[in-house]
Order: C-alpha cells, then sequence, then structure tokens
C-alpha cells in the first residue's frame, strides 16, 4: 500500500495576546494566520473512483478546514482564560464580541497544537493529521508535532 500526506492552507484574521511576554507582543494586537494541515493516509486504489489516486480530495479537507477552523477563528480574538484582562473580555463577549477563551497562552505553538487537537477526532482512519503549521506572520511558522 502507497501512502503519501496532502496538505491544504487556510488563512483567516484574529486578534490575541501573549500576557506575559517581555516585548510588545503582551499588547492586544492580531494576525492574518495561515495554517497548513497535513494529512497521511493510504493512496486509494479504488478503479474509476473519484478519489482514486488520493489521499483525499483537497476540497473535502478545505470543507472541514472552513468549518472547523475558519469560522471558529476569523475575526475573534484569542484570550488566555486566566489572563487578568479576562473579566472584562467576558463582558464584551456578552455583548456579541466573538471573544475565543482558552486554556493556554494563545502563542503559535499552542495555537498549532489546539488545531491539531480539534482535528483529529474529525478525520478518520486510516487517515491520520501528520502536522499542522502555523504562520504568525510571513516569516514565524509554528508546526505541531
Amino acid at each position: 500500500m502507497r501512502t503519501a500526506t496532502a496538505s491544504r492552507i487556510i488563512e483567516f484574521d484574529m486578534g490575541h495576546r501573549v500576557p506575559y511576554h517581555k516585548s510588545k507582543c503582551r499588547n492586544l494586537h492580531g494576525h492574518r494566520y495561515k495554517v497548513e494541515v497535513g494529512v497521511r493516509g493510504p493512496i486509494s486504489a479504488k478503479a474509476n473512483a473519484s478519489e482514486e489516486g488520493m489521499v483525499l480530495d483537497f476540497g473535502d479537507l478545505k470543507q472541514l478546514l472552513m468549518v472547523e477552523i475558519h469560522d471558529r477563528f476569523d475575526h475573534g480574538f484569542m484570550m488566555y482564560a486566566k489572563d487578568h484582562f479576562a473579566l472584562e473580555f467576558r463582558t464584551f463577549q456578552k455583548q456579541g464580541q466573538r471573544i475565543i477563551f482558552v486554556p493556554f497562552i494563545p502563542t503559535a505553538e499552542n495555537i498549532a497544537q489546539h488545531i491539531f487537537s480539534l482535528l483529529k477526532p474529525k478525520i478518520k482512519k486510516p487517515l491520520e493529521i501528520a502536522f499542522v503549521k502555523v504562520w504568525e506572520t510571513p516569516n514565524a511558522t509554528a508546526t505541531y508535532p
């Protein structure tokens, strides 16, 4: 059985802050995030099937990423649930603002791991997530695992 990794990239806009950062990233700011997700598995040998020669259809992977990642995070503000500004941001959330509270400091590394954990149950055997790569800027990335 031949295996390969197929990947797809999506982008979304999201704000965050790194509360204990030694520099300006402790301030509220945002990024145009780019996320690449690689899925590894067998290359289909099913003759005359839509998926013949593929690990999975790129369109199907895009749809999954748009629903599970883009629609969840785009134009939101990710905040560590224990941030000392969390109380004020919960008020903003109650007023309809998209505040995404998470149990971790929202660094690119932690966001990559979080996206991996969100997608893992959605990818069915024999496929598996090979990696999640997050670009926080055009020159700065984090990959999990």
